[in-house]
């Protein structure tokens, strides 16, 4: 593949990322979740 591609695809690539990160919305993390992440964080371990 030649070096021009790559970048092409790269940029399209970082692009559609950045397009569906403005486009589609994200949901807060919500208390329950972090307990369930503070549970199975080793620092907290006995």
């Amino acid at each position: 593949m030649r070096v021009r591609t790559c970048l092409l695809l790269a940029l399209a690539t970082a692009l559609l990322g950045a397009g569906l990160r403005h486009l589609v919305p994200v949901t807060p993390v919500d208390e329950e979740y972090r307990a369930v992440v503070r549970a199975y964080d080793p620092a907290n371990r006995p």
